[in-house]
Parts: structure tokens; C-alpha cells; sequence
């Protein structure tokens, strides 16, 4: 009762408002490389440019809330505007707050963050086998996202589905919609993002508290002594409650159905807030890199901030822009997206909630933040110089970019065009005598002239050299441009040549091709169906591929040969549900 009281009487609040100053930010929103001189845009007209219904938003400065405001409206439906008291899911940013209440349990005694996490578990244990067998599973790798634990993230559950308990979601047990949480790769390795390993240690948190419910646990170590009151990990939301949550839009500006998914997985993506909440969050965190946490001790807070692997600590990502160090988190949920970030030292940040899936405004929001409030070495700016168009027509051509890419430079009148061979165009900018760069990316570029009289474009990425891709010569294809061409024999055997002369190289990765697949498959569904074709050919002994076929044959209207593929998928991996669903509806259509 007494820490609670002593939170309450210290607890951060918004300062008073300075209409100019928010004014000034509202209307610096920017692109990811800003010009000097150029003017920014504006909050509302980049809301309606994406199509984000809400927002709110709280600003950090000198360790406190310096202001907070509330933007559009929680639903298309009643047009009730969003307020600073309105609730959003909070999506992944969910992890770094269970992380801290994990942590807290650390300081209390309760477990620790190098022991085998079995050790504590008892409702579910992690199924031992050859990975785990070389190195058990630790509360560290769990945070760190390396513990080699599947699962990425989770879809949720609309209202009219059924809500699977969490023993259930790590088994991938009906009526689950994710696979089950396992280790398939050995613990304490490189960095592979996992929703998963972060229900394990809700479940591990539950265990070590005789059953206590996640919410509850999160509220008495953490969201309480904060005097965070907006927020919960309470999945559903009770009648009362859901009153003040906003509605979820997707993508496509379509409602999520049902308004909003619960999410029984609350420690990956079950967190309920409001800007201001996680404001307060952020300013703790920041208090307890200086050591001036109320919860956790100093030893604790530099480990939670310290990189393991990818740039990514124990719940947040962690990065060291030139000696500045932001920590923070993004958040997606169906129909929600969100971001934190905050300076580790200097005091300032910023948290962005939405009620739709549009991350690009919100790094344009943050970007507003960091040139009103002048972040040190966070938004790259540069000085626009003239164009030389004498230049062009050296520079213009195809040039290589790895085994399976293409970079193509275009000029039209005096405008200098980027384009990498799986995304858009972008327009390139003179920055210096040799310099070019596109708004879209930090990472300058060069055209040099070789001995042999050859150009070779050389990027910077971050500053550090980002390697040589010399101008192609004649018409030389790689794999994907003879899809591109619709070859699609061209393209079986170049990727075929690819895997025998380097099993190793990424771009005929089993699950990269797969995820270039789904990344096509809302706006080209031959060309998804072609890549994910590839796949199945070159990876004939893997479940996964066929299922992603049998997806793109679905969406295709080819309902036989998607039933044909989901029956194969689920003959080699009996566990696929997914599999399993859409074999039960596709049966259940009419000759």
C-alpha cells in the first residue's frame, strides 16, 4: 500500500499545454530523410492521406509528460472522437510491459533469467527434443526473442470465435488459429522474433504465482505501481470498459471484425492502454536506466536495455544512433498499430496509438517529434542541392543487387529515379558533388567510374559501406525478372542453379520466398502463386510449402488444386489446423 501511495504521489503528468509548440508539430510531420528548408505536413491531412480513423498521442520531455492530445475518431459508425481516456490495443508493445513485470519477479527472487525456464513451468513445459537437448531455454532468450521458439505473432479472435485457454494456444490445440509454440532451432542464437516464447513466460508468470490470472499479476506489479488506470491485460474487456475502446480498421480501411479480436496470447499482444499510460511506462524506463526505478534494481534495468542479438534487448529494441541510445517498441494488432520510443539518457520520446494498420503515419508523427524537440541523431537531414541531368545519361541502366535482385536507375527530365527490383520507384535528390539520396531511406549513394570505364553504384546504408552494384551488361536476367517476363521455366531453373551452387544464399531461402509470396498475393495472385510454385519445387519435403501454394491456388479460384495442396500440407504435418479449416470448407462447397 505504501509503494502505491508513494507512485501516486510522484507519478508523471501532462504539463501545460503550449498551443504553438504543439502547432509547430502537428505540422512537421515528415518523410524518413528530411530537407532543410522543406515545409512538413500536416497530423490531420496525413491522417486522411492513410486513412487512419484515431490517434492519440503523448509527447515526453525532461522525463515527463510535457502534453498529450487526442485525434479523429474511435468509430466510422458513431463518429465518437477519440480522447486521451480512449483505450487501444497496444499490439507487441504489450511485450516490453509483461518483460518488466517478468523482470520484477526476477528482483523479487521468484526466477531467474538463466535458468531452464521447465524448471519453473507446471500447467505446460516446453517438449524437450534435439535443440533443447543442446541448451535449455532461458527467461533471457524468452525476452531476447532467442530462444529459438516459433510462432512470430497471432491473429486473434473475433467476437463470434471461439477463445482458445493458453495451454491451448502453445499447443496449437483447436480452437487455436496458431501453430504450436516449439523449439526448432537451438536456444541462445541469433535473434528470431516469437510471440510464442512470450506465452511461454506468461504461462511461467501464471505458474510461479499459483495461478494467478496474467492481468492481475501484470496490474500488482507494474500497471499499478504506475498509476497506469487506463490499462489492462484483461481479454475480453467487460462490458463497462469495452465502452471506452476504440475500433479497430485494417489495411484496407475495413472494420475488424467484430470491432476489436481478443487476444487470449496478453503478454505478446493483449495490452490495453492509452498514449498517456504508456508514457508513464517510458518514463519509468528511462528512471530506471538512471537508477531511480521503484521497481527494479539498477543491475536489472542495465540488463534490460543492453542488445542481445539484431539490435533487440531483454523486451525492447535497443539502438545506438551515434552514440544517442533509443530504446522503444511498435505495435500491431488487426485494426491497431502502435509505437513507442524514448532516449535512454535525455529525458524525451513519444508514444503513438492508432485505431487502424498504418505504420508509416505513426513514424512520420515520431519524426515530427524528433525535428520539434530537436532528438539528437534521430531524423538525417540534409541540404537539396540542384541537379546535374548531364549526369544521367551515364548512370542510367540495370545494376546487380545480390543473386536475385536488380537496382534500375531512370531519369525523367530532370528527375533522377531508384528502383529495387521487388518494390516502387523512388526519386533521388543531389546532396553533395557525388551524393544522392531518396527522402524514403538514409542511405546515401554513389555512381563511380571503374578503371575499365564501367559504373558501379555504391550505397551507404547508415553510413557504413553497403556494398558495390555494378551496371549490368546486357540483358542479363536474374531468376525473379524472368517471372516478372511470365518465364516460368527461365525462372524454375535459375533458382534451381542458385540452390546448387550456394544451399546457403538467402534469396532461394525457403522462407524468404515464401514470405515474398504472401507479400504478392493481394496484388498480383499469378505471380504469388508462381513464387509460391517455386517453393513447393524446390522444397518438395516441406509441409509449409504446399499450404502456401494451396493459399494462393484459394485465392485464385483454383478450388481443386488448393484442396489437393492443403491434403498434402496436412498429410506431412498433422498439426496444421489451418490446413485442416480450410479442407473442411472446401469440401463443404457444392460440386
Amino acid at each position: 500500500m505504501f509503494l502505491a501511495i508513494l507512485f501516486a504521489a510522484c507519478a508523471p503528468k501532462p504539463g501545460p499545454v503550449n498551443t504553438e509548440e504543439i502547432s509547430a508539430f502537428e505540422n512537421n510531420l515528415t518523410s524518413v530523410v528530411s530537407f532543410t528548408n522543406d515545409p512538413g505536413w500536416n497530423i490531420e491531412e496525413r491522417m486522411k492521406f492513410y486513412g487512419v480513423p484515431g490517434a492519440s498521442i503523448a509527447v515526453i520531455k525532461d522525463n515527463k509528460i510535457l502534453w498529450s492530445k487526442a485525434y479523429g475518431i474511435m468509430d466510422k459508425e458513431t463518429s465518437e472522437p477519440v480522447t486521451t481516456k480512449t483505450l487501444f490495443q497496444a499490439g507487441s508493445i504489450s511485450k516490453p510491459v509483461a518483460a518488466y513485470v517478468a523482470l520484477k519477479e526476477v528482483d523479487n527472487g521468484k526466477i531467474n533469467l538463466d535458468t531452464d525456464v521447465n524448471s519453473w513451468l507446471k500447467t505446460w513445459k516446453i517438449p524437450g527434443n534435439e535443440f533443447t537437448a543442446e541448451k535449455k531455454v532461458t527467461l533471457a532468450h524468452l525476452l531476447s526473442h532467442t530462444g529459438g521458439l516459433t510462432v512470430h505473432g497471432f491473429l486473434g479472435y473475433s467476437p463470434d470465435l471461439p477463445v482458445p485457454t493458453l495451454v491451448q494456444v502453445l499447443d496449437g490445440a483447436p480452437p487455436a488459429n496458431s501453430a504450436p509454440v516449439r523449439v526448432n532451432k537451438t536456444p541462445g542464437g541469433n535473434f528470431r522474433y516469437s510471440g510464442g516464447g512470450y506465452s511461454v513466460m506468461q504461462q511461467l508468470l501464471i505458474d510461479v504465482n499459483d495461478g494467478k490470472t496474467f492481468p492481475a499479476i501484470a496490474k500488482d506489479l507494474v500497471l499499478g505501481p504506475l498509476e497506469m488506470t487506463s490499462s489492462t491485460y484483461d481479454q475480453p474487456l467487460d462490458a463497462e470498459t469495452v465502452k471506452l475502446a476504440a475500433t479497430g480498421y485494417l489495411p484496407n480501411h475495413e472494420q475488424t471484425k467484430g470491432k476489436r479480436h481478443t487476444y487470449p496470447e496478453m503478454a505478446a499482444a493483449g495490452l490495453w492502454t492509452t498514449a498517456e499510460d504508456l508514457a508513464k511506462f517510458a518514463i519509468e524506463v528511462q528512471n530506471a536506466a538512471a537508477g531511480k526505478s521503484k521497481i527494479i534494481s539498477k543491475a536489472t534495468a542495465d540488463r534490460l536495455l543492453t542488445a542481445v542479438d539484431a539490435n533487440y534487448a531483454l523486451g525492447f529494441g535497443v539502438r545506438d544512433r551515434k552514440g544517442d541510445v533509443y530504446f522503444g517498441h511498435g505495435g500491431w494488432d488487426e485494426g491497431f498499430s502502435s509505437e513507442m520510443v524514448a532516449h535512454r539518457d535525455k529525458g524525451y520520446g513519444i508514444v503513438v496509438l492508432t485505431n487502424s494498420n498504418h505504420p508509416p503515419f505513426i513514424s512520420e508523427v515520431i519524426r515530427a517529434a524528433a525535428k520539434t524537440y530537436n532528438w539528437d541523431n534521430y531524423l538525417p537531414t540534409y541540404t537539396r542541392l540542384p541537379m546535374d541531368t548531364t549526369l544521367f545519361a551515364k548512370v542510367r541502366g540495370r545494376y546487380r543487387n545480390g543473386t536475385d535482385g536488380r537496382i534500375t536507375i531512370t531519369t525523367e527530365g530532370d528527375h533522377l529515379y531508384f528502383k529495387y527490383l521487388r518494390a516502387g520507384r523512388r526519386e533521388l535528390f543531389k546532396i553533395s558533388d557525388s551524393t544522392y539520396i531518396s527522402n524514403e531511406e538514409d542511405a546515401p549513394l554513389q555512381f563511380k567510374t571503374l578503371t575499365d570505364g564501367q559504373i558501379d553504384l555504391v550505397i551507404y546504408d547508415g553510413g557504413n559501406h553497403g556494398g558495390s552494384h555494378p551496371m549490368v551488361k546486357g540483358n542479363e536476367m536474374v531468376p525473379f525478372e524472368h517471372l516478372l517476363a511470365g518465364d516460368f521455366e527461365k525462372a524454375l531453373k535459375g533458382y534451381q542453379d542458385l540452390l546448387k551452387a550456394n544451399p546457403g544464399d538467402f534469396s532461394i531461402a525457403e522462407e524468404n520466398l515464401n514470405r515474398q509470396g504472401y507479400e504478392k498475393l493481394g496484388e498480383n495472385v499469378k505471380l504469388a502463386r508462381d513464387i509460391f510454385k517455386i517453393n513447393m519445387l524446390l522444397y518438395p519435403l516441406s509441409p509449409n510449402v504446399y499450404d502456401s501454394y494451396a493459399d494462393a491456388c484459394f485465392e485464385d479460384g483454383d478450388k481443386k488444386e488448393a484442396l489437393i495442396n492443403y491434403k498434402k500440407s496436412l498429410s506431412m504435418d498433422a498439426a496444421n489446423t489451418h490446413a485442416k479449416e480450410r479442407i473442411a470448407e472446401l469440401e463443404n462447397v457444392p460440386k
